[in-house]
């Protein structure tokens, strides 16, 4: 069976990121984040495959509505404030935080959500999410110094 969630893998593996200076970068069909360091994070999906691989759009009927990306610097520091409302251990494992952050952030821009208001209720830990109108899948990777999150969403099916 061809899940969301493997639809999601393979459009990861096959439309890895672009990161790159964020000067210069014209993309027009790319999901962006931008890094403290001047970078810019580039996700372009131009077609998922479908599950026999022959370029149909995923799952025929099963059209994601949209694709994200967030990325954060996994070297920097993090926000006290943040993490002690979120009561993650950040001091013992920031890495741990930025996954979660960025799989937040991803949850904000394909919900539609103020990162404020998700920051209050705690990091997403599992994927799918659910919030209110979509699904979302993600899932995170570690690109060279740069934690990466991509999501997919679908319309709920309630």
């Amino acid at each position: 069976m061809d899940t969301r969630a493997d639809r999601l893998s393979r459009a990861v593996r096959d439309h890895p990121p672009v990161i790159g200076p964020r000067a210069g970068h014209r993309c027009r069909a790319g999901a962006h984040s931008y890094l403290g360091d001047g970078r810019v994070v580039c996700w372009v999906v131009p077609s998922l495959p479908g599950p026999a691989g022959d370029g149909t759009a995923v799952g025929g009927t099963d059209l994601p509505l949209a694709h994200a990306v967030d990325a954060e610097l996994a070297g920097q520091r993090v926000p006290a404030s943040v993490a002690s409302r979120w009561r993650v251990a950040a001091a013992a494992d920031p890495g741990r935080f930025w996954d979660l952050w960025c799989a937040t952030e991803v949850l904000a821009k394909l919900a539609d959500v103020p990162m404020v208001l998700l920051v209050r209720r705690g990091p997403v830990t599992a994927s799918p999410v659910r919030w209110e109108h979509v699904d979302v899948h993600w899932l995170v990777q570690r690109v060279g110094d740069v934690v990466v999150a991509h999501g997919l969403s679908w319309a709920t099916t309630r």
